[in-house]
This record gives structure tokens, C-alpha cells and sequence, in this order.
């Protein structure tokens, strides 16, 4: 046999088995298995002093994230939340529905937060899986220093 047959035919035979693997690929990117998103579940978490209890995040057309938690300040506090859209990098206030941006809260008490996208370029599709940055300050009853407080929610965008 020839070196420049031998080498055709090695090329050959490897090259069907290299096209093989990228059609593996492109069949599991497709039904992903491969958006490692997709598989994680939805979370809200936040340091200790506030526990988050439940979260939603509507899609188009009211672009909402909306959050219910407890405060675990142990004594009486005011709180103030922004949170940020990560992928497009989106800050906004939040507020509690009655009482506005900020509003106290009595220890082991549940609050709502809205936090409003509507009127920025952030557009929620029905299915896609969002992160958002919580960011809170807390100022204890009495006191004069803000704490501040991180949280992170993280799950899928409904109608």
C-alpha cells in the first residue's frame, strides 16, 4: 500500500467518526441537554436576616419580579430593596405595595416586594430562566446605621 493511500484512508475513517461526534452534539444542544439553565431549579435566597418565603417573575407585557419574605432582624426594621436584572445589567427600586419604597416591618412579620421592569428595556419571555441581584438596606428600629443585605432569585418567567 501507498503512504499517500494509507493516509487518505486514515483521514477517511476518522473523519466520518469526527462528523458523527458533531452531529451527537448538535442533536443534544438542540433538545437541551446541554443548557445546564434549564436544569437548575428556581431559588430565592438572602443572608439571614431576611428568609424569602415565595417569589414570582412575570413575563411581557408587566416585566414584574414580586418576592414575599420575613423579617429576621429580630426587632422592628425599615427596609429598602433594589434589585438588578443581570444579563441585561437593569437596576430598579423595589417597593411594597402599601407602604412604598421604604416600610417597616415588626420582626417574624411577611412583606411583598414589587419590583417593577416595565418601564425599562428588560423584556421577559414566558419560559425563560431569569437571575436577579436583590441588594437591601435595613435600618433597625432606633438605630441610626444602614445594614446592608444580599439576595439572589433565580427561576423561570411566567404569563
Amino acid at each position: 500500500m501507498r503512504k499517500g493511500q494509507a493516509a487518505l484512508e486514515f483521514l477517511t475513517t476518522y473523519g466520518w467518526a469526527f462528523l458523527v461526534i458533531l452531529v451527537m452534539i448538535g442533536a443534544l444542544a438542540y433538545f437541551g441537554v446541554l443548557n445546564p439553565g434549564g436544569l437548575l431549579p428556581s431559588r430565592c435566597t438572602f443572608s439571614p436576616e431576611i428568609a424569602c418565603l415565595e417569589h414570582r417573575i412575570t413575563a411581557n407585557p408587566t416585566n414584574t419580579l414580586e418576592f414575599r419574605f420575613r423579617n429576621n432582624v429580630g426587632q422592628m426594621a425599615v427596609f429598602n430593596f433594589t434589585a438588578t436584572e443581570v444579563a441585561a445589567d437593569i437596576t430598579v427600586a423595589c417597593e411594597n405595595s402599601t407602604a412604598g419604597s421604604n416600610f417597616g416591618l415588626k420582626a417574624g412579620r411577611t412583606a411583598s416586594v414589587l419590583c417593577d421592569f416595565s418601564l425599562t428595556a428588560a423584556n421577559f419571555a414566558d419560559g425563560d430562566k431569569i437571575k436577579f441581584e436583590i441588594s437591601s438596606d435595613f435600618t433597625k428600629a432606633g438605630g441610626s446605621y444602614s445594614n446592608p443585605a444580599k439576595g439572589e432569585v433565580y427561576g423561570e418567567a411566567q404569563t
